[in-house]
């Protein structure tokens, strides 16, 4: 089998061409240097902007920390009852300025109610549910304290309203296939 004489220029001429060829483009391909300059700097810009990113949430958690704080302070500033001389001593300059009339200290059974109240409550069917509520301590104990008032309520719900737990088969939804 012999080859032509234009086969073995094609085959001499490839075998000298491709290296040429590679090495013009290994060395032309790459980025020049304003091209890698330019790449550098969007690099550092881009670090730079995450940083600056990373360090205003820093500040903006620091700030809700410090607004979480100082909105603890005042409701605990708030909630502060004054203490009983502090009130004692109010009331008794504002007796002595006569600013207000004398309030008897009434407990919770002297309550006066009008004769129109009393038939309403007197009025309240049998069958009507009413929240059991008492209170943990007396009114004398609540104004010297001055603290919140803690209630125990107690609801029946009744029969009717309660809802009937139903339970749900999925082999009546889901046909399961035949497996063999």
């Amino acid at each position: 089998m012999e080859l032509s004489d234009a086969t073995k220029l094609g085959i001499v001429l490839a075998l000298v061409a491709i290296p040429l060829c590679y090495y013009y483009w290994r060395r032309w391909d790459r980025p020049s240097k304003e091209a890698r300059a330019e790449k550098e700097r969007r690099l550092k810009e881009r670090e730079t902007h995450e940083a600056f990113q990373r360090e205003e949430a820093k500040l903006r958690e620091h700030e809700r920390q410090q607004a979480l704080v100082e909105l603890q302070y005042r409701k605990r500033e708030s909630a502060m009852a004054p203490s009983s001389q502090v009130m004692s001593s109010a009331f008794s300059n504002l007796e002595s300025t006569g600013a207000i009339p004398n309030v008897v200290n009434t407990s919770s059974s002297d309550v006066g109610r009008s004769k129109e109240e009393i038939t309403q409550l007197e009025s309240i069917p049998k069958t009507m549910m009413v929240p059991d509520i008492e209170g943990d301590e007396s009114v004398a104990e609540i104004i010297e304290d001055g603290g919140p008032i803690s209630l125990k309520v107690g609801i029946e719900i009744p029969e009717e309203v309660k809802m009937e737990a139903q339970s749900v088969s999925i082999e009546d939804d889901f046909e399961w296939p035949e497996w063999e």
